[in-house]
This record gives structure tokens, sequence and C-alpha cells, in this order.
């Protein structure tokens, strides 16, 4: 055969190898597509499974074992699915809880000291989702310690059924519904209760107790304290309101027999909730009490009462869940005695504006000022008639010209006038608008006859001027 044939029959061959290949390729992939098919086909041939709670005996006991877990907050209990054999493909079952069964179960006397277990206290799933392939599901049923700490000393109970299972599964009967039963004494003990109350509740406290309130010319603020016992946890609320009828009962019996009870809202206010933040065993809010309504009442201790409820978290302990207060309006009342039995005089003189001398700086008019020029150092004298004691005082800034403010200054007391002691010292001071009055408190229990405010520097002028300086006695 001449040389030219054989490489056309060789050519020929190649192509039909090229040709085949393809179709091969494609049966191949043809036929491996066909038995993923066929594998399905069979794989939703499957058998339904049947599905129930896990249970004994239709009940489930808490504690059993280690069937729970617990923080300072919350009880989770493990509810458990199980599949006669493993589940063919995903499907869902849903949850339903059978109050009416529980209450049935009480009432017949079939569950002891049992209570219901209230939905505000728990959270559990109202749907499951099955996946391919298992046999088991587990779903979390996670309780408040609010509920364990409560009911203390009974069981908590709770019926939980499952209903309408898809992909054509079945309800086992007689285990689709199971009674979870919780042993509160067993779950905790009674020291581990977290009670909520007032510190110092339960008692008549006399105000103010410390030294942490804040007097004003209009208001008085006491801070409250509320504490809760045993390890904190996450964050909660819990509401305040008046309890006046606790008050007046103690003033009625003669406990608080000369006393005027306060009113919410036209002698004071208090927040209606107070929130505690988490990991924290003590929380404050403020008790804001009207001047005006001390020195009314003055003559007979005015009183009140607050009172806690509604905790989102933790239990209240009712003995002292409530706080009488009386208060002593001669520690509680701030008093301006600028314009009491004084003389007045300053360093220096304005001579050129009868409008802004230095009577104007204890007028008690904010839009008046003294205005004095030419300053290097200025002070301005109250001298009483007897010694008096004081603890605070007020500067008012003027309507205009910042950099005139008063920038460093000291007040100083003095029994003669002539030696002075340095009571409070400011330095780089700054007001942060005008007709702005900031009051300044110092500790002194000493009653000086003199007291003398000194400026010795202003902010940025070669002028000087102030509003307003009022001399506070303090209780």
């Amino acid at each position: 055969m001449p040389a030219s044939d054989h490489l056309f029959k060789n050519r020929k061959y190649a192509d039909m190898s090229r040709n085949i290949f393809p179709v091969l390729l494609l049966l191949c992939l043809s036929g491996l597509f066909s038995c993923k098919k066929n594998e399905k086909f069979n794989d939703e041939q499957l058998s339904p499974v049947n599905v129930s709670i896990r249970s004994t005996n239709g009940r489930i006991t808490v504690p059993s074992g280690n069937n729970y877990t617990r923080t300072v907050d919350n009880v989770t209990i493990p509810v458990n699915i199980v599949l006669s054999a493993t589940a063919p493909k995903i499907f869902t079952v849903d949850i339903h809880v059978n109050n009416d069964t529980i209450r049935h179960m009480i009432d017949a006397g079939q569950l002891g000291d049992a209570v219901l277990l209230e939905e505000s206290y728990y959270q559990l799933a109202k749907t499951a989702e099955v996946r391919f392939g298992i046999d088991t599901i587990s779903i979390p049923l996670q309780v408040s310690m609010q509920a364990i700490e409560k009911y203390y000393g009974k069981t908590l109970a709770l019926a939980i059924s499952l209903v309408d299972v898809g992909k054509h599964n079945t309800l086992d009967a007689t285990g689709k519904m199971a009674v979870l039963l919780i042993n509160t004494t067993e779950v905790i003990r009674q020291e581990d209760i977290h009670y909520l109350f007032f510190t110092g509740g339960g008692s008549v406290l006399q105000q103010p107790s410390g030294t942490d309130h804040t007097l004003g010319t209009n208001f008085v603020v006491l801070p409250v304290s509320v504490t809760l016992g045993g390890v904190a946890g996450g964050s909660f609320a819990v509401n305040i309101s008046t309890s006046a009828d606790t008050a007046q009962a103690l003033i009625d019996d003669g406990t608080l027999a000369g006393s005027t009870l306060l009113k919410e809202g036209d002698d004071y206010t208090i927040p209606s909730t107070l929130n505690f933040p988490a990991n924290s065993n003590t929380a404050r809010f403020d008790l804001v009490i009207k001047t005006e309504s001390l020195k009314k009442y003055e003559a007979n201790k005015p009183v009140l009462a607050l009172s806690l409820s509604n905790p989102t978290r933790h239990l209240l302990d009712e003995t002292r869940s409530k706080v009488v207060m009386k208060l002593d309006p001669s520690k509680l009342i701030e008093t301006d005695i600028t314009n009491t039995n004084i003389s007045y005089k300053t360093q220096y003189e304005n001579n050129s504006n009868a409008n802004e001398t230095s009577g104007k700086l204890i007028d008690n008019n904010v839009n008046s000022k003294f205005l004095l020029g030419s300053f290097s150092t200025v002070w301005a004298q109250l001298e009483f008639a007897t010694p008096i004691t004081t603890g605070a005082y007020t500067m008012t800034s003027a309507n205009d010209a910042p950099e005139r403010d008063p920038k460093n200054w000291t007040l100083e007391g003095s029994d003669n006038g002539t030696d002075w002691t340095v009571l409070d010292t400011r330095t780089d001071q700054s007001f942060g608008s005008r007709f702005l009055t900031v009051k300044y408190t110092f500790s002194n229990q000493v009653a000086f006859k003199f007291y003398r405010l000194n400026i010795t520097a202003v902010k940025s002028s070669d002028l000087f001027q102030l509003a307003e300086w009022r001399l506070l006695k303090r209780p």
C-alpha cells in the first residue's frame, strides 16, 4: 500500500476517535445524572418518621441529673424531640403550650403543690425545624430566674405539645405531649434568691442621712438608693411610685405625729422607673423636693413614702419594698444671706456711670452689673451684725463682653476685717454664657463676721464686670 494511503487511513482513525470521545463522555455524564436522579427518587420514597417529646411517662422533671443549665438570670432546659428514625428530608413541627391541661391537673390534685409557669416568665420557640439525617433535636426552654425565686418552695408546671408535623410524618400518640415540672428548691437555695429593696427600707429614714444631697434655691435633690441582694446579673428595671397611704397611716397612729404629708407633683417629683445597670447591686434615683415646700412646712417635719413594684427581674423584699422619709428642713434649706443685716463696701467704685456702680453687685438683679475700668484687682466685702456661717456663694455673668468676666478669685472670712482666712480659691474659671449663675460650694463650719470676694484676674481685659454675687448659708 502506498505511503499516502497509510497516511490517509491514520488520519481517518484519528478523526473517528475525536468524534467518538464526546459521545462517550456524554453517555457517562448521562449515566451519572441518571444515578443521581434514581438516588433522589429512592430518597423521596423513604418512609415517614414518628415524632415525640422525650420524657418519662409523659413527664420531664427538673432537675434530673444535669438536664438544665443555670445563670444568674435564667434557667435553660432542653426539650428534646426524638424521631423513630433519621429524618428523610427537612420538615417542621409546631410547638404549643397547653395551660388548660396544667390547670385541670392542678385542680384534680395530680401535681401536688405545683403552680402554672406563666408565659411572661419563659421563652420557647413555636416551631422546630428538623434537618435531614438527624433523629433528635433539642429546643431550649428559657425560664426567668424571677419565676424560680417568686415561687420558691413550689413546683412550676408547663405542658408542652407537638402539633402539625410536616412532610407526611406522624406524631406519636402518647409522646406528643409532656408535662414539665421544675422543683424550685432543688434549682436554687433560699439564700440564692435575689431580693430587691430600698436601702434602709422598712423603717422611717431621717433625711438628709448623709452629705450627698444637693441644695438649691428652688429645689433640693436627695439621692435614693435601691439594693439588689445576691450576685448581680443582667440589667433590669423596677417601677417607683409614691405610697401616700403608708405615710398617712404612721401619721394617724402617732408614729409621725405632727408631721405633714407631702404630695407628689405639688411638693416633689420622682422618676416612674429605675433602671439597674448590668452587674450592679445598687442603683440610685433622684428625689427632687421643692424648696418652697420645705420652707412652708418647716415647723412640722414633712414626710413622704415611696414604693417599688413590678421588677422585670428578681423578687421584691415585701418588708423593705417601701420606705418612709422624714425630712428636716433646717438641714435642707439653703438661705441667701447677702442682704441680711449687713454693711457693704468695695475696694473701688465706678464714679463715671451711676447705673453700673458697686451696689449693682448685690441688688439681686442679674440684669444690672458692677463695671470697673483700669482693672488690676478688686474686692467686695459684706459685714454682718453677728458672725454667721456660710458654705456657698453664686456669681452671675453680666450681659456682654465675656473677656471682662472674673477668672481668678478667693473668698475670705474674717473676725475683724483685717485678718483674713481663705475659704475658697478658684482659678481659670470661665462662664459659658451671659446671665449665667454658677454656684460654688466649700466646706466651712466657722462663723465669720466679715466675708470678702477678692477678684485677682479677669479673662482678657483691662475692665472688670459682674452682674451678681450672692452669699449663701448652708445647713
